[in-house]
C-alpha cells in the first residue's frame, strides 16, 4: 500500500470511529448501558461501556473494504473477520448479561481453531523445530491466552487505546522496514485508525468505556497478526520482535495472574492487583500511566524493529528488563495523589 493511500484510509476510519463513538456515548446512556462502579474499579463516576461497537464495526469495515475495492479479498481475510465479528458480538452481549466464564471460553478457543486452521504456515509456527502436534496446541493456547489478556488489562482510561496502536504500529513498521508480515499491513492500519478514533473519547477523563464487545475481538485480532508476523518470519528475529511488540500486557497480565492463581483466586473476577493499576493506587493519574506505557512501547518497538533482526536474544533481554523497570516503578507509585475519572 502507497503511503498517500494509507494515509487516507487512516483518516477516513479516524474520522468514521470519531463520530460514530460520540453517537454511541449519547446511545448507550440512553439504553442504560452503564458501567457502575465498585470495589475493583477504577473510576467512581458511572459511565457508558460499548464504545468497542464502533471501534469494531470501523475496523472491520475498512478492512474487508479496502481489500474488497484493492480486488485482494480471500477467504482467509472473510474467515478472520467472521470469527472477530462473532467474538464481538457473544462479547457484547456478556457486556449486558454476565455469560458464564465457560461457554466465554469455549467459543474463544473454537475461534482460536478456526483461526489455526489458516495460519499455520507449510513449515510450522518454528519451521521444523517442533512437531506440528506440539505446536499447535502451544500456538492455540498463547492465542487464547493472548486474547483473555487484552481483556484483563483494560482496566484504566486510555490503556486499551494506546496498547492496541503500539502493536497495530510495531506490525506496520516490521512489514515497511523487514518485510515480515506485510499481508498483516492493512488489517493493522483498520485496527490503529479505528482505536485511535475511540481514544479520543477514551482518554482521561473518559466519556465512554470500550467494553468486552471490542476488547476480546481487538485481542484475537492482534494475536493472529502477531502469530502470521511470527510465522511469516521463518527465525528467531521475527519470534524476538513479536514478543517484543506487546511485551507489557504479557508481563504485567501473566504475573499478576500467575500470582492469583497460586493463591487460590478467582481468575476471573475482576481486582485491582496489575502493576497499571498499582500506579493508579500510588500516585499515577490514569493518563500519567498510559503515558509511561507508551513511552515503553516506543522503546519495544525500537529493539523489534532495529534491534531483534540482528541480535534477537540481546533484544528480548533489553525489553523485559525495560518492562521490569517500569513494573517496579509502578509499584512505587509517584508523587501526587490520583483524582480518579
Amino acid at each position: 500500500m502507497q503511503l498517500l493511500t494509507a494515509l487516507v484510509l487512516f483518516a477516513v476510519l479516524f474520522l468514521a470511529s470519531l463520530v460514530g463513538t460520540r453517537a454511541l456515548i449519547t446511545l448507550l446512556t440512553r439504553r442504560a448501558v452503564i458501567d457502575v462502579p465498585n470495589e475493583r474499579s477504577s473510576h467512581a463516576v458511572p459511565k457508558p461501556r460499548g464504545g468497542g461497537i464502533a471501534v469494531v464495526t470501523v475496523m472491520l469495515a475498512g478492512w474487508i473494504g479496502w481489500l474488497a475495492i484493492d480486488g485482494s479479498l480471500d477467504g482467509k481475510s472473510l474467515l478472520l473477520a467472521g470469527l472477530t465479528a462473532g467474538l464481538a458480538v457473544l462479547s457484547f452481549i456478556d457486556d449486558l448479561k454476565n455469560l458464564p466464564a465457560r461457554l466465554r471460553l469455549l467459543v474463544q478457543a473454537l475461534a482460536v481453531a478456526a483461526g489455526l486452521l489458516v495460519t499455520v504456515p507449510d513449515a510450522g509456527f518454528s519451521n521444523g523445530l517442533l512437531p506440528v502436534w506440539l505446536e499447535l496446541p502451544l500456538a492455540g493456547f498463547a492465542w487464547l491466552w493472548f486474547v483473555n489478556l487484552f481483556n484483563f488489562m483494560d482496566g484504566i482510561d486510555g490503556i486499551t487505546g494506546v496498547e492496541t496502536i503500539s502493536i497495530g504500529g510495531g506490525l506496520i513498521g516490521l512489514g515497511v522496514i523487514t518485510g515480515l508480515g506485510a499481508a498483516i499491513q492493512v488489517p493493522a492500519l483498520a485496527m490503529v485508525a479505528a482505536i485511535a478514533g475511540f481514544l479520543v473519547w477514551n482518554w482521561q477523563p473518559s466519556k465512554i468505556f470500550i467494553g468486552d464487545v471490542a476488547s476480546i475481538p481487538l485481542g484475537f485480532l492482534a494475536g493472529w497478526m502477531l502469530l502470521e508476523t511470527g510465522a511469516s518470519s521463518g527465525g528467531l528475529a521475527g519470534w524476538a520482535a513479536v514478543l517484543l511488540l506487546p511485551g507489557y500486557y504479557l508481563c504485567d497480565a501473566t504475573y499478576t495472574l500467575l500470582k492469583r492463581a497460586l493463591r487460590r483466586e478467582n481468575v476471573f473476577e475482576a481486582h485491582r492487583q496489575h502493576f497499571y493499576q498499582q500506579a493508579t493506587q500510588r500516585g499515577f493519574s490514569h493518563a500519567g500511566a498510559c503515558l509511561a506505557i507508551a513511552a515503553l512501547n516506543a522503546c519495544l518497538i525500537a529493539l523489534a524493529l532495529f534491534v531483534a533482526p540482528a541480535y534477537p536474544v540481546f533484544s528480548v533481554a533489553a525489553g523485559l528488563a525495560a518492562v521490569i523497570l517500569l513494573c517496579l516503578l509502578f509499584r512505587r507509585g509517584g508523587l501526587k495523589a490520583e483524582t480518579v475519572a
